[in-house]
């Protein structure tokens, strides 16, 4: 017999999933900052590869691992300004994807933030 917490968990994956997304095949420049011991910070930037995006967030295919409810930058293509946009998201979900004995990819699924002031 299903709980009511259970219930109110798929109801929310559902409507999560009943979103309008787009296709958006494009790569994505993003930088990562981590906390590595006590007290350091690493910096990473990279590219990532866009699968699908909606209102609430997008898809992304990374070529690193990032931990769920982290938060990082990526630059979003804008239709209007044709140019990119800096949008701050926060990893929902993640999976790693063997590509080969050596190499994974992630699927990383990301909500929008807020957008940062224009520079």
């Amino acid at each position: 017999m299903a709980t009511s917490k259970s219930i109110i968990d798929m109801t929310a994956k559902q409507e999560r999933r009943d979103s309008d997304r787009a296709p958006s095949m494009w790569a994505c420049p993003y930088e990562l900052t981590k906390l590595e011991g006590s007290a350091a910070l690493k910096s990473s930037r990279g590219y990532g590869y866009s699968i699908n995006m909606s209102p609430g967030g997008m898809l992304l295919l990374l070529p690193q691992k990032v931990d769920k409810r982290q938060v990082f930058e990526v630059q979003v293509p804008s239709k209007a300004k044709k140019k990119e946009r800096t949008k701050l998201v926060e990893v929902r979900w993640t999976q790693s994807i063997p590509v080969s004995a050596r190499v994974k990819m992630y699927l990383v699924g990301t909500r929008f933030l807020f957008e940062p002031p224009a520079r």
